[in-house]
């Protein structure tokens, strides 16, 4: 992370999709991390995550079946908080890319994904008062150029 960015614990959403769709197959790794600028009303919250999975088809498979869900998946109660999903362009990276931005109790993260290979890899980035793109856009690239040159060797 650029500068600034504190880490916080683990980010895990115990498996939660959108809508609970079902994904068709299981990651074999799975991590992220969240971290957090600012503080107060100004707070910005980043995380990042990948999900590797047996091959590639696997991996097409499952964004396959986020994208389908996303098509008809726009609001859902989680925990007691309506959280409404939007689609969201976003730059095309790796294979494909998909954007989601997520509004629930006054706040809005911007969620991006790439498919890359037998990876899926999100970065999301939000808060009440700031949800810039450009940050979750540069943090995906970094992600994914990491991604790339550790699976290279």
């Amino acid at each position: 992370m650029p500068a600034g960015w504190s880490t916080e614990g683990d980010s895990s959403s115990g498996g939660k999709t959108f809508c609970d769709y079902r994904q068709p197959h299981k990651a074999r790794i799975q991590v992220s991390r969240t971290f957090q600028k600012g503080g107060g009303l100004t707070a910005t919250v980043a995380t990042a995550g990948i999900r590797q999975y047996a091959s590639a088809g696997d991996a097409a498979e499952s964004f396959a079946a986020m994208e389908k869900a996303l098509e008809t998946c726009h609001q859902e109660t989680y925990k007691g908080s309506v959280l409404k999903y939007s689609p969201m362009s976003v730059d095309k990276l790796g294979d494909q890319s998909l954007g989601v931005r997520i509004d629930s109790d006054g706040s809005t993260v911007l969620q991006q994904f790439t498919l890359d290979g037998p990876a899926l890899i999100n970065v999301g980035t939000g808060g009440l008062t700031n949800a810039e793109a450009d940050t979750a856009t540069k943090l995906l690239r970094d992600q994914v150029d990491r991604y790339e040159a550790a699976a290279r060797k």
